[in-house]
C-alpha cells in the first residue's frame, strides 16, 4: 500500500494501460464503453474511500457479467481498465470496458443501478456513460496524468491530475501480461495487424503467434 500520494501515472503503469488496450483489440474484445464516475473530495483520512467505493461497484458489475457468462451470452471474464484523476483534489475514475453491442442498453442500466446501490442517490452528473468509437483517440486523454517526461515521448500532452493515494491506472487481470502471453500461446489473437494511433510500447518478451510459443 502506498504511504504517500502519487502525482503522476508511472511510465510502467502507462505502458500496461496501452498494452492492455491494444490486447483488447487483438482478442476481439475491444474496449468500447467508457464510464466516468465522480467521487468528489474525500474527507481527511478517507483518501482511500474512492477506490474502495469503485471496487464495490465493479464487483457488482462483474457479478452481472458472470451471470451472463453462465448463460452463454458473453465469453471470458470482464475486460476493463480504470484510470484515476483528481484535479484540484476532486476524484473521478475513467472506467473503460468491453461490452458487446447487444448488451449495451442493459449494461448501462446495470452500471447505473449498481452505482446507485453503493453510493446512494447522487447528482445526475456523478455518472456518465457512452460508447467509445475511437479507442486510440481516447487513450491519450485518459493517460494525460503520466509523468511529463514519458508522456512527451509517446506523444501525450501531460496534465497535472492531482494527488492520489492508490494505484492510478489498473488494467484487469484478463488484459494483464500473463493473460496476454496466454492468449498468444492459445491462439486467441484475431486481430494481429499493427494497431494504429499511439506508438504502443513493445512487450519485453517476443510472442511468436505462428509457432504458438513464447521466446525471450
Amino acid at each position: 500500500m502506498l504511504v504517500s500520494p502519487s502525482r503522476h501515472i508511472r511510465p510502467r503503469q502507462t505502458c500496461e494501460v496501452l498494452r492492455a488496450a491494444r490486447h483488447s483489440y487483438r482478442t476481439g474484445r475491444t474496449l468500447n464503453w467508457v464510464v466516468t464516475i465522480d467521487f468528489g473530495w474525500p474527507d481527511l483520512g478517507q483518501e482511500l474511500q474512492p477506490s474502495r467505493t469503485f471496487r464495490a461497484i465493479r464487483r457488482r458489475v462483474c457479478a452481472w457479467w458472470d451471470y451472463k457468462r453462465k448463460k452463454g451470452l458473453v465469453e471470458g471474464p470482464v475486460c476493463d481498465l480504470a484510470i484515476w484523476e483528481a484535479p484540484n483534489g476532486k476524484h473521478h475514475v475513467n472506467w473503460l470496458l468491453h461490452i458487446p453491442e447487444s448488451l449495451r442498453d442493459e449494461a448501462q442500466v446495470v452500471i447505473a443501478s449498481r452505482t446507485r446501490k453503493i453510493m446512494g442517490e447522487h447528482p445526475a452528473d456523478t455518472l456518465h456513460q457512452q460508447a467509445i468509437y475511437n479507442l486510440n483517440g481516447l487513450l491519450p486523454y485518459v493517460v494525460k496524468g503520466t509523468e511529463p517526461g514519458y508522456a512527451e515521448k509517446i506523444g501525450v500532452t501531460p496534465a497535472d491530475q492531482g494527488a492520489i493515494w492508490f494505484r492510478r491506472a489498473v488494467p484487469s487481470m484478463s488484459l494483464g501480461r500473463a493473460a496476454r502471453e496466454r492468449d498468444w500461446v492459445n491462439g486467441h489473437i484475431v486481430n494481429d495487424e499493427r494497431a494504429r494511433g499511439l506508438p504502443f510500447p513493445r512487450e519485453k518478451r517476443v510472442m511468436d503467434r505462428h509457432e504458438a510459443v513464447v521466446t525471450s
